[in-house]
């Protein structure tokens, strides 16, 4: 796997390259010199907190970025086109039904 940068705008961007393919840029914050990334790929939710992450070099941001490049691309690769999973949405139903009298129940006022 081969990582590459290219800088722009006086230094204060870096493109970030897997195997010549641009998967995003890192940017610096003038005011406190950290660095964030800016990904132009799809991941996870549970990957958002890396967005608002600082680095403290634009090749430490790069390599979080390509770490997650490579995770997402990874978990994507493993889903094939048979594994779906049916839902059977009767029973989501029934939750939220349950939920709902279970709030109903909590809200009313005691009985002296």
């Amino acid at each position: 796997m081969k990582i590459g940068f290219r800088s722009y705008d006086d230094n204060q961007k870096n493109e970030v390259y897997v195997n010549n393919k641009l998967i995003g840029h890192v940017e610096v914050n003038i005011w406190n010199q950290k660095w964030k990334i800016y990904p132009y790929f799809n991941f996870g939710f549970e990957q958002q907190s890396l967005l608002y992450t600082e680095y403290d070099s634009f090749y430490k941001a790069g390599k979080k970025m390509v770490d997650l490049y490579n995770g997402t691309i990874d978990s994507f690769e493993d889903i094939g086109e048979n594994d779906t999973d049916e839902i059977d949405m009767r029973d989501i139903f029934k939750m939220q039904k349950q939920n709902r009298k279970k709030r109903s129940v909590s809200l009313k006022k005691p009985k002296p």
